[in-house]
C-alpha cells in the first residue's frame, strides 16, 4: 500500500511543518499587538434582525447568532414577559442593542467578545419629581479592590462588579482579581456573572474583598466536546463525563491518563507498573473484545488516535468521556471502547500572562511487603526442615558468620532509594480579541527507588487561533515531546528478592573467598559468600555500566484548521492532524549479569516509528424558528497510518558499549517490518431540540477499512438519542422538590477497528528443507485467509437521568447500560485436515451491563467556609454469552467460559492445608500433611484435570465489580485542603510474589516472605504449605481478594492574599505541600493489588511527598 502523500518517508519534514507553525504563530502575535479598539469595530459591526412578538431571551439569542458575541447576564434582567417586535436592516450592533435595550433600563458593556448586561440607572427629571433625590455620579476617593471565585474556589474571570444606582461599575481580569474606585462607605456593590447568582455587599469600612459566587444551576450551561462539535451539557442526550483542568492537575499525575481515574464513573484506569514514567490502561464500561485492544479512542485536539501518556498534564484544559454507543457512534468503527476528547489549553484575549507552576516531591519506598531476615530464614531452611525429617540446607562460613552474628543483609534496601521528583511548568498566553495564543513548555524528572532508574520528559506546546474579519478564523496547536526511560537492569530487583539474607554484598568482608569460588567485580562479592550459582549480587546487576535497558520516546503532534461562515448558520471547517513518533529501545547486558555471568556482553536495538494523518472536512448547520433548533453536522474524513520497526541482536561483543557497536559482535537476529492501514468515512448528525425540553439526537457513519477484504469493507453505525427535561414541566416544577430532572435513553451501534493489518491474508513463513544432503531454504504458508473477516460490533442501550436538589447542591447523574459485543474476532480451530490448526474469525459474544453513579454535593458554602464532595460509582458485570458457535461453552487454554466473565481465574479451589489427622485420606489423594489441599469436585476420589473429567473450577475474575472514587475538596478563607479515595472491589489475582519464589517454601535456595504462616508439626496451620512438602495444587493457594482502599492523595494549599502580592507584578500567588499514596489497606499479600505487580523488569511501590507553587503574572 502506497502513501499518497508520503509525509513520513522523512522525519525531518514534518518537523519542518512545526517549526514553520511557530514562525507563524510569531507573526500573528506580532500582528494581534498591533490590533485594537476591538469594542467599538465590534459595536459597528453590521447585522440584521426580524423579529415578531419574541421574547427578550429568544431575541438575544437571535443576536449572537448574527453577531457571533455572548452575552452575559443575570436571569433577573430578561424575567419581563414582554414580547418584542422589531425590522432593523443593515443597523449596526450599537443601533441595535440601544433599541432593544433602551425600553428594558438595560444597559450594557463589552468584553472582549462578550456584553455584560446590567440594570440601567434611572435618571428621573427635577421638574417632574421635585421631592425625589437626584442619584449622581460621586467623586472616586476609596479605592477597593478583591477576587470574585466560584464555591470551588477557581477564579471567575470577567465577572461584573456594578456600584448600585450608578452606571460605574468594572469587571474581573482573567485571574478573577478586581479593582474599583466608590465615593462613600455607604456605596453597595452589586457582583454578578452568568449562571450564578447576584450577591450584594455594602463597603463599609472595608476596602478588600474576596466573593464567593454561589451557582445559579438552572441558568449555568457548561460546554461539553462531543465530537466534531460543541454542546451544552444541558442539552447532553447521551453518556458524557467531563474533567476539568483543575481536576486534571489535582494530584500533580505524571502521566493525564492517572486523572481519570476514580474521577470518571465507568472508567476503570489502572497503571501498567511501578516504573517510572509508567502509563496507564483505561477500560470504559468493561471489556469489549478478547484479542484486540481495550483501549478507549484518544483524540487529542482533532487529531485521532493519540497517547494521553506523552502528554503534559499541565497542558490540558479537559477530557471529555464519551461512553455510551449513541455517543460514540460518531466515531464509528473506533468508538467500541469508548473515546477520550482532549483538549488542550488555548490563548485568552488580554494582556500577556506569564504562569509557572512547579513541585518538588521526595519518592519513597512504600507497602514493600517483608521479606526474612538471615535467622528467619535459617530456621526455615535448616531447622524446620530437620524437624520434619528433612536435609537442612547448607550454608558457608562467611553465611553462618552473618547468622550467628545476629546480621541480616537486605538486598532489597542496597539497591533501592529515595529519589527526587520534579516538574516545571512555564506557560505565556493572552492576544487581542482576533487573535489569541499560548506558548508553553514543561519538564518533568521522575527519579526511580531502584538504583539506575529514573524517566524525563520534555514538553513543548504552541497554539494559536485567529480571526480573518468576520467570517474566516484559522488556527493550529502544535506539541513536541521527548522522553527517556530508564529501566535500569531486568535482574537487579528480582535478585534482590530472591538472595539469600545470609550473604555477603562486598568482596572485602569475605574471610575466605575461595570457599564459595567467589569472584571480586569491581569490589562486590559476585556470589556473594554463597555456595550457589544461581543468584548473583544483585548490586552488580543494578550497575548501568554492566546492564542497561532505556526506551527514548519523540513524539511530534500538529493540528491546523481554517473555517468560514458560508451564510448565516452554516459554516464550513478543513483541518489536519498529523502524529509522527520515534521509539527507540536499547537493551544491553554486560558480562557480570545474570543472564551473561561471565560471557562477552550482549545487546539488542529495537528502532520504531509511527505516523498518522487524518483530514476532516466539517459541514455545520445551526437554525432556530420559534421553539424550534436544529443543528446539523456532516463530516467526510481520511485517516492514514504507517508503521515501521528495525530490530538488531548482537551477541560476545567484545567491549561494553551499549548498543552502539552491535557489528562488532556476531549477529544473532535482525528483522523489520512494515505495516499500513486507511479508513475513509463519512458522518451525518442531527441535533433537534424543542422548547429547550424535547431533544432529539440521531447520528449515522459509515467506515471503510482497509484491513478488511473487499464485501466487508464498509460497514454503517446509527444511533439514536432522545431527552427529555422533565424538571421544566409545570406539574414537575411546581412541586418545588427538584432543582433539575432530565431523563435520557439511547441507543446505538459502534466497531472495534483494531483489527490488525493483513489478518484477513493468507501469510508466509520462512522454513528450511534438507534436500538431498543440501540445506535449501524457501517460504511456507503460515496463517489461512479469511475474506469473511467483519468488524467487531458493539450494540447498546443507555437509560440516564440527571436530577438535582436544593437548588443543585445535591446533584447527580445515574446511568444504566447494556452493552452486547458480537462477531468476536478470535482465533478458531479448525480441522487439521486443512493443513493448519486454526483460523482468525468472527465468533463469540459478550455483554457488559452496568450502573453507574456520579454525586455532586456542596456540604457547606459559607462566605468563608466551603466543603465540595464528589463521589463516582461504577458497577459493571461482564459475561461470556457465546463462544465459537458451534456448541462449544469452554476453551479452557484461553480461560473462556460461557456464562462466567472474561479474564476469569480457572484452577483447582484450595480447601487449606492437609493435617496429621487426615494422614491417611492424604495418601488417597496422593498427598501429605503440610502440603496444598484442594476440593474433589465430583467427589470421585481422584484430582483430575482430564477433558473428561476436571476439578478445577473458575474461581473468579480480575475484572472489578464496583470502582468508588470519593473527593472532597474544603476552602476556608486562603487555605484549601482536599484528599482523594479511591476503592475498587472483587479483583482477584494470582498473586506473582506467592506464585514466585518468594512463596516456595520448599526451597532452600531463595530468600521468602516474613508473613508466610507456613505448616509445620508444631504450627499446624491451615494458611500455607509445609517446608517439604511435595505441592502438585500449589498454585491453588495463590489466589487471593485484590480488593483495596487507597487514600491516593492529600493536599493543603494556601493561597497568598492579594494586598501581600502589591507591588510584586504577580497576581496570584499559590504554595501548597501534598501526599500521594500514603495509605493503601487490602488484604492483598503482594506488592501492589492494583495491577499485581511481579517481581520481574518492575520498581518498588512508593509514595511522594511534595511542595510545589502556582504564580501567575
Amino acid at each position: 500500500m502506497k502513501n499518497p502523500l508520503r509525509i513520513f518517508r522523512a522525519k525531518s519534514k514534518f518537523l519542518r511543518i512545526v517549526f514553520s507553525q511557530l514562525m507563524l504563530s510569531i507573526i500573528f502575535f506580532s500582528i494581534s499587538i498591533a490590533s485594537g479598539g476591538y469594542a467599538q469595530e465590534l459595536l459597528n459591526k453590521r447585522i440584521s434582525l426580524k423579529v415578531e412578538n419574541r421574547s427578550i431571551k429568544q431575541v438575544l439569542n437571535e443576536i449572537e447568532k448574527s453577531a457571533e458575541i455572548r452575552f452575559i447576564y443575570s436571569s433577573s434582567l430578561i424575567r419581563s414577559e414582554r414580547k418584542i417586535t422589531l425590522s432593523l436592516d443593515n443597523s449596526t450592533l450599537g443601533e441595535v442593542l440601544e433599541n432593544i435595550l433602551k425600553p428594558l433600563q438595560l444597559e450594557y458593556k463589552v468584553l472582549g467578545k462578550q456584553i455584560v448586561l446590567n440594570r440601567a440607572e434611572v435618571k428621573t427629571s427635577s421638574i417632574q419629581h421635585q421631592s425625589t433625590e437626584l442619584v449622581a455620579e460621586i467623586p472616586a476617593d476609596i479605592p477597593i479592590k478583591g477576587s470574585v471565585k466560584d464555591d470551588k474556589g477557581e477564579p471567575i474571570i470577567g465577572a461584573s462588579i456594578i456600584i448600585k444606582g450608578l452606571t460605574k461599575g468594572t469587571t474581573t481580569d482573567v485571574d478573577g482579581k478586581f479593582s474599583l474606585s466608590v465615593g462613600n462607605q455607604n456605596a453597595e456593590l452589586i457582583f454578578s456573572f452568568i449562571g450564578y447568582e447576584s450577591q450584594s455587599i455594602v463597603i463599609g469600612n472595608r476596602t478588600g474583598f474576596d466573593i464567593v459566587l454561589k451557582p445559579d444551576l438552572k441558568q449555568l450551561d457548561e460546554i461539553v466536546v462531543v465530537g466534531y462539535g460543541e454542546i451544552k451539557k444541558t442539552d447532553l442526550t447521551g453518556a458524557v463525563a467531563s474533567i476539568q483542568s483543575k481536576d486534571i492537575i489535582r494530584a500533580n499525575p505524571v502521566v493525564a491518563a492517572r486523572a481519570i481515574q476514580g474521577q470518571v464513573a465507568g472508567a476503570t484506569v489502572t497503571k501498567s507498573s511501578n516504573k517510572p514514567g509508567a502509563g496507564y490502561s483505561i477500560t470504559i464500561r468493561g471489556e469489549n473484545t478478547i484479542n484486540n485492544s481495550t483501549e478507549p479512542l484518544i483524540v487529542i485536539d482533532g487529531l485521532i488516535g493519540g497517547d494521553l501518556n506523552n502528554l503534559n498534564p499541565n497542558d490540558i484544559q479537559s477530557m471529555d468521556v464519551l461512553k455510551d454507543a449513541s455517543s460514540t457512534a460518531i466515531y464509528g468503527a473506533r468508538g467500541a471502547n469508548g473515546v477520550v476528547i482532549v483538549t488542550t489549553k488555548k490563548g485568552l484575549s488580554g494582556k500577556p500572562r506569564v504562569s509557572y507552576d512547579s513541585y518538588v516531591g521526595l519518592k519513597t519506598p512504600a507497602h514493600i511487603p517483608r521479606l526474612m531476615n538471615a535467622q528467619e530464614f535459617y530456621k526455615a531452611t535448616y531447622t524446620d526442615r530437620v524437624l520434619e525429617g528433612s536435609t537442612g540446607a547448607t550454608f558457608t562460613a562467611a553465611e553462618l558468620d552473618v547468622i550467628n552474628s545476629g546480621k541480616s543483609t537486605d538486598w532489597v534496601g542496597l539497591i533501592t532509594r529515595q529519589a527526587l521528583q520534579m516538574s516545571h511548568n512555564l506557560s505565556v498566553s493572552g492576544g487581542s480579541d482576533k487573535t489569541t495564543y499560548r506558548f508553553s513548555g514543561g519538564y518533568l524528572n521522575e527519579n526511580g527507588n531502584v538504583l539506575s532508574t529514573g524517566f524525563k520528559r520534555y514538553n513543548l506546546n504552541a497554539g494559536l487561533d485567529s480571526k480573518l474579519g468576520n467570517r474566516f478564523k484559522v488556527g493550529f496547536t502544535s506539541y513536541l515531546t521527548y522522553s527517556n526511560q530508564d529501566v535500569g537492569s531486568q535482574e537487579s530487583l528480582r535478585g534482590a528478592y530472591r538472595a539469600r539474607p545470609t550473604g555477603v554484598a562486598y568482596y572485602n568482608d569475605l574471610a575466605n573467598p575461595s570457599e564459595n569460588g567467589d569472584i571480586n567485580v569491581d569490589g562486590l562479592a559476585f556470589w556473594m559468600g554463597i555456595n550457589d550459582k544461581q543468584v548473583p549480587n544483585p548490586l552488580a546487576d543494578v550497575d548501568p555500566k554492566n546492564s542497561k535497558l532505556q526506551t527514548t520516546v519523540m513524539t511530534a503532534l500538529g493540528n491546523a484548521y481554517a473555517e468560514v461562515a458560508l451564510v448565516k448558520g452554516l459554516t464550513f471547517r478543513t483541518s489536519l492532524s498529523a502524529s509522527y513518533s520515534a521509539t527507540k529501545i536499547g537493551d544491553f547486558r554486560g558480562a557480570w549479569t545474570k543472564s551473561q555471568i561471565g560471557a562477552k556482553p550482549r545487546a539488542q536495538y529495537d528502532n520504531r516509528t509511527m505516523g498518522n494523518y487524518t483530514i476532516d472536512n466539517i459541514l455545520n448547520y445551526n437554525l432556530e424558528l420559534g421553539k424550534h433548533k436544529i443543528t446539523v453536522t456532516g463530516l467526510q474524513s481520511a485517516f492514514y497510518q504507517r508503521n515501521e520497526t528495525y530490530t538488531i541482536a548482537a551477541k560476545d561483543l567484545p567491549f561494553a558499549s551499549d548498543w552502539y557497536a552491535l557489528s562488532t559482535g556476531t549477529v544473532t537476529s535482525y528483522a523489520s517490518s512494515l505495516t499500513e492501514k486507511s479508513l475513509l468515512s463519512f458522518m451525518g448528525r442531527v441535533n433537534y431540540g424543542y422548547n429547550d425540553k424535547y431533544l432529539l439526537t440521531l447520528t449515522g457513519r459509515s467506515d471503510a477499512a482497509s484491513q478488511l477484504a473487499e464485501g466487508n469493507k464498509w460497514a454503517f453505525f446509527p444511533s439514536v438519542a432522545l431527552a427529555w427535561r422533565m424538571g421544566d414541566e409545570p406539574f414537575i416544577s411546581k412541586l418545588n422538590v427538584f432543582s433539575n430532572l432530565k431523563m435520557r435513553l439511547s441507543y446505538g451501534q459502534v466497531g472495534n477497528s483494531t483489527v490488525n493489518p493483513y489478518s484477513t491474508q493468507a501469510t508466509l513463513l520462512n522454513t528450511g528443507y534438507d534436500f538431498d544432503g543440501t540445506a535449501a531454504y524457501g517460504f511456507a504458508p503460515a496463517t489461512l485467509a479469511n475474506k469473511d473477516l467483519r468488524w467487531e460490533r458493539s450494540k447498546e442501550f443507555n437509560l440516564g437521568i440527571d436530577f438535582g436538589f436544593f437548588k443543585n447542591r445535591i446533584a447527580a447523574s445515574l446511568e444504566l447500560y447494556n452493552r452486547k459485543t458480537v462477531d468476536l474476532i478470535l482465533n478458531q480451530k479448525i480441522p487439521t485436515v486443512t493443513g493448519f490448526s486454526q483460523v482468525v474469525a468472527n465468533v463469540g459474544t459478550i455483554e457488559n451491563k452496568g450502573i453507574e453513579l456520579t454525586l455532586n454535593t456542596v456540604n457547606i458554602a459559607k462566605d468563608n467556609f466551603s466543603w465540595n464532595s464528589t463521589f463516582a460509582f461504577t458497577l459493571n458485570r461482564n459475561k461470556l454469552l457465546s463462544l465459537y458457535g458451534d456448541g462449544q461453552t469452554v476453551d479452557k487454554g484461553n480461560k473462556l467460559f460461557v456464562g462466567s466473565p472474561i479474564r476469569s481465574n480457572f484452577d483447582y479451589q484450595f480447601a487449606g492445608i492437609w493435617q496429621t489427622a487426615d494422614k491417611d485420606l492424604a495418601v488417597k489423594y496422593k498427598q501429605e500433611p503440610g502440603s496444598v489441599r484442594v476440593v474433589d469436585q465430583n467427589n470421585d476420589g481422584q484430582i483430575s484435570s482430564t477433558d473428561a473429567i476436571d476439578d478445577r473450577v473458575v474461581l473468579g475474575t480480575q475484572l472489578p465489580n464496583w470502582i468508588l472514587g470519593v473527593t472532597n475538596r474544603f476552602k476556608y478563607k486562603n487555605l484549601d485542603f482536599s484528599f482523594f479515595t479511591y476503592y475498587r472491589n472483587g479483583v482477584q489475582y494470582s498473586n506473582n510474589t506467592l506464585a514466585g519464589t518468594f512463596g516456595e517454601m520448599n526451597s532452600t535456595r531463595y530468600n521468602k516472605l516474613a508473613s508466610l504462616d507456613y505448616w509445620r508439626s508444631d504450627n499446624p496451620s491451615n494458611t500455607y504449605f509445609g517446608v517439604v512438602a511435595a505441592n502438585p495444587y500449589r498454585s491453588a493457594i495463590n489466589y487471593q481478594d485484590a480488593s483495596f482502599l487507597r487514600i491516593s492523595d492529600i493536599t493543603l494549599g494556601y493561597t497568598l492574599p492579594r494586598k501581600a502580592l502589591d507591588g510584586l507584578k504577580i497576581s496570584n500567588a499559590r504554595f501548597y505541600t501534598q501526599i500521594l499514596n500514603p495509605f493503601v489497606f487490602t488484604k492483598f499479600t503482594g506488592f501492589d493489588p492494583e495491577f499485581n505487580s511481579s517481581i520481574y523488569q518492575d520498581d518498588v511501590p512508593s509514595a511522594v511527598y511534595s511542595l510545589g507553587v502556582n504564580v501567575s503574572f
